[in-house]
């Protein structure tokens, strides 16, 4: 292949220019990931390990360890790691303290890497970034991964409609990308939806039609769980073969896995897909016993940690951290009776404080959830704000986070504006159609939710 690119691994793309691998997106190519609990289905080809180690240029979309990928990045010590520029600058600075050649993507603005390949990037408030890939003059990749594309989709458009082939990935899965485990007060746990009610297909026919695409793939979705403790999660992971279950062809067209595309030949070829033992591995692997308890100077990073956040002490009287069966209270200030318990073991919790990497531990799934005093989910309140503007976008007080989103606001004017509305109306309705079942038995509470999740699709 003179000019293409190729799929693999979970959100990797490995771009040819001369039949020279010149750009790979997101590397994760070894390791267990989130303390242990996502691990990779499938093996990479010796052809890919070898364009790996060969390529010049490496884009990382966001912080997150399937796509930002420690274990892996010493495979890429030598080359050029691009990306976006973020607010707070956390990555490129995380990057280059620990001496990769890591530079930011201004966005919307192209970046010719090779003769014939050139890309443009846009970060967006969730901290995510969508970044689009021009394979010369008719060919177009738009990789949005784990993102939507928040407040630019509109300039990113404008860019797309010039070309004739658009290849369109996205993240879609039942859900097993976020945090599930949740459980009542009582220590039931409240069941996740069951996907197989939504067909993905109709995900992806929507994500050709409101991208102009013409091809789609399952994309960024490819991790299975492989701690003993997150096993339970297993249940709930995605298929291969349900990603293109109800996908309407006259869309556009849908590849079931893994492939190449050669340019000049306008040719798709399947890529076998071999799979790895599936194996489950101890916490104690990772560093974790259930049974340890905290220290004292734990108790106060803890206390240092959650008190920082601004927003949570608007939202929360308190966080409760649950390890080695004992209780640890953080006061948040906020309104009364309004908390969250997180029941963790000690060595990925203060790991995950240590390095502000909370969502980590939120998506490993491993860890246990308690909502009080009317809290509905972890979203709005608790996890954009400590995980995306805290964690990564470094914006805690009040103040901070005003700065933050007026920087992304500036950059995505009127549509940004939109997308604000948009989402902001989704949580008010979802506020509404679940508040009365909260308190009812998990049976009740899951079809609530799976009655909201049907109004809106």
């Amino acid at each position: 292949m003179n000019l293409g690119f190729e799929t693999c691994g979970n959100a990797t793309l490995i771009v040819y220019d001369g039949g020279i691998p010149v750009l790979v997106t997101d590397p994760w190519i070894k390791g267990a990931q989130y303390f242990g609990s996502w691990v990779l289905p499938y093996r990479f080809t010796a052809q890919q390990l070898e364009a790996f180690a060969s390529t010049t240029h490496v884009w990382v979309s966001h912080g997150h360890p399937d796509h930002l990928n420690l274990d892996s990045l010493s495979t890429f010590r030598d080359k050029t790691l691009l990306v976006p520029r973020h607010h707070g600058g956390r990555i490129v600075r995380d990057l280059s303290s620990a001496g990769y050649q890591a530079h930011e993507l201004a966005d919307d603005c192209w970046l010719q890497i090779s003769p014939n390949v050139r890309i443009l990037c846009f970060a967006d408030w969730n901290q995510d970034a969508a970044l689009l890939i021009a394979l010369g003059e008719k060919c177009l990749v738009v990789n949005l991964n784990d993102g939507s594309a928040l407040g630019t989709r509109a300039k990113l458009m404008a860019r797309v409609k010039p070309f004739k082939r658009r290849f369109v990935f996205k993240l879609f899965s039942y859900g097993t990308a976020d945090m599930i485990n949740f459980f009542t007060e009582d220590g039931q746990r409240i069941e996740p939806l069951r996907g197989e009610s939504k067909p993905l297909g109709y995900a992806y026919t929507e994500l050709l039609k409101d991208w102009g695409g013409t091809h789609t793939a399952p994309f960024s979705c490819h991790h299975v769980f492989g701690r003993t403790d997150s096993r339970w999660a297993a249940d709930y992971e995605t298929p291969l073969e349900a990603h293109g279950n109800c996908f309407k062809r006259q869309r556009g067209t849908f590849i079931p896995g893994y492939f190449s595309y050669d340019v000049a030949a306008d040719r798709i070829t399947e890529t076998p897909m071999e799979s790895l033992p599936r194996v489950f591995r101890e916490p104690g692997e990772f560093g974790d016993n259930w049974s340890d308890s905290l220290e004292h100077e734990d108790v106060q990073s803890l206390r240092t940690y959650f008190q920082k956040f601004g927003h949570l002490r608007q939202k929360f009287q308190f966080v409760n951290v649950r390890v080695g069966g004992q209780d640890h209270f953080v006061d948040l200030g906020g309104p009364k009776g309004r908390g969250i318990t997180f029941e963790a073991p000690r060595h990925s919790l203060m790991t995950a404080i240590q390095y502000e990497i909370f969502d980590d531990l939120l998506i490993g799934n491993f860890m246990k959830t308690v909502l009080h005093g009317g809290v509905r989910k972890l979203y709005p309140d608790f996890t954009p704000y400590v995980a995306k503007y805290g964690d990564n976008g470094r914006a805690f007080s009040v103040n901070e986070l005003n700065n933050y989103f007026s920087s992304y606001h500036k950059a995505s004017g009127f549509q940004g504006w939109l997308d604000h509305v948009r989402l902001d109306s989704s949580r008010k309705l979802r506020r509404k159609v679940l508040a009365k079942f909260h308190s009812a038995t998990p049976a009740l509470y899951r079809i609530a939710r799976e009655g909201y999740r049907r109004f809106i699709a």
